[in-house]
């Protein structure tokens, strides 16, 4: 009963019902840009965005779908080596739709593979012979011992980073991704909006009780420092997740629905080879989504336990747009404190840039990820700040007699 009366409160206040709205409204906007930014190239060079691109784009690009062998990747290389001869100042429109759209995601990924540890250079493919072609997958795997021994800095990393690139089954599986690979863009800054808008959500949950005269009948009933205290906080966490996973559940839903689904099970290291998070695109989407849920939780949770201490939501709401908006531009001003920034929740709002960067962590004989290991670190923080939450707002009332 309390427990719904707290719900009741939370969703009849009017700026709620705003940013209800907001979210709504939001959700609908950037499934319509992840859709609109989608664009195929048809045989007569004319570009095509909008609904139908993504479906004609994932079409055209599972001609090479299946496994991806070396005589796939010699084909690739060689059609792409041909017209670059033929036109040395720029491939045409109508090549491209012909036959380079289809298969650029092999070659970026051949590209990828030559230059592990420098800027992404074409002119790496114009110096294989057609022997290296054959061996472009024994030279990944070498290339992925190499990154081992650099990034490796203490035998506990350099083992754990040889086991973490073991795990990447060769040859892949390759399947438009598309899709995915535009969602993943438009989920990032999708769930750093939420966690905004869940923060301003969550600061009010406990300011509308430090109203004058307000907490007196507060605590004066029955159970106002026990369970109204619990049923206020378990709304909060209720509220917080059900907007955001509806939230995210749209967006998936429309966009999707719209750009199809192919390539769920393409490896991420179609697209960074030498990432050490090995995972399919649709694994990668999720992550964002998790990653941004948990820093959403710990951002909603640490704004309730300021608005509890400060009595008032005015700094607290400010908590989620500094911790995850302002953060990230401070440390690129800062690269001295690299080592502080990375520990901070702004990370798992960025994991789209996250999964690019070899960050290990080690305690003692452990070795974690960053993305990992932040994971269990702020869901634990989250499960920290709830009983403090509690002790603050219960010891308000008779700190103030």
């Amino acid at each position: 009963m309390m427990f719904k009366y707290e719900l009741k409160k939370i969703f009849s206040k009017r700026m709620n019902k705003v940013l209800l709205a907001a979210v709504l409204v939001m959700t609908v906007i950037y499934s319509g840009m992840a859709i609109g930014s989608m664009s195929y190239t048809d045989a007569d060079g004319q570009i095509h965005t909008g609904i139908d691109a993504g479906r004609l784009l994932a079409e055209d690009v599972n001609q090479w779908k299946g496994k991806l062998t070396t005589e796939k990747i010699s084909e690739v290389i060689n059609d792409y080596k041909t017209l670059s001869a033929k036109y040395q100042d720029e491939i045409p429109n109508t090549e491209y739709g012909k036959t380079v759209q289809s298969y650029y995601d092999i070659y970026s990924f051949v590209i990828g593979v030559l230059t592990p540890d420098s800027e992404w250079n074409e002119g790496a493919v114009y110096q294989l012979s057609d022997e290296q072609l054959q061996d472009i997958y024994t030279i990944y795997q070498d290339n992925m011992k190499k990154m081992a021994e650099e990034y490796g800095t203490t035998p506990e990393k350099r083992s754990y980073l040889e086991n973490v690139y073991k795990k990447i089954e060769i040859p892949f599986t390759f399947e438009a991704k598309g899709s995915w690979a535009t969602m993943t863009m438009y989920a990032q800054t999708y769930v750093l909006l939420m966690a905004v808008i869940i923060g301003f959500l969550a600061a009010g949950i406990f300011s509308g009780e430090f109203r004058p005269g307000t907490e007196d009948v507060f605590f004066a009933t029955k159970y106002g420092r026990s369970k109204a205290i619990k049923n206020k906080i378990i709304a909060g966490i209720f509220v917080s997740t059900v907007i955001y996973w509806i939230g995210v559940g749209i967006l998936s839903l429309i966009s999707f629905a719209v750009m199809g689904t192919s390539g769920f099970f393409t490896p991420y290291q179609i697209d960074d080879p030498y990432s050490i998070y090995v995972m399919t695109y649709g694994e990668y989407y999720l992550l964002i989504l998790v990653g941004g849920y948990i820093a959403t939780m710990f951002c909603a949770a640490l704004t309730m336990l300021v608005t509890v201490k400060m009595h008032t939501p005015n700094l607290a709401v400010c908590i989620p747009f500094f911790l995850l908006c302002m953060i990230p531009f401070i440390a690129r001003v800062l690269p001295a404190f690299d080592a502080f920034f990375n520990l901070l929740p702004t990370v798992l709002t960025n994991i789209l840039n996250v999964v690019r960067s070899p960050i290990l962590f080690q305690i003692g004989p452990f070795v974690f990820r960053q993305i990992s290991f932040l994971m269990f670190l702020y869901i634990l923080l989250f499960i920290v700040l709830l009983p403090l939450i509690y002790r603050g707002y219960s010891r308000y009332g008779l700190r103030k007699k």
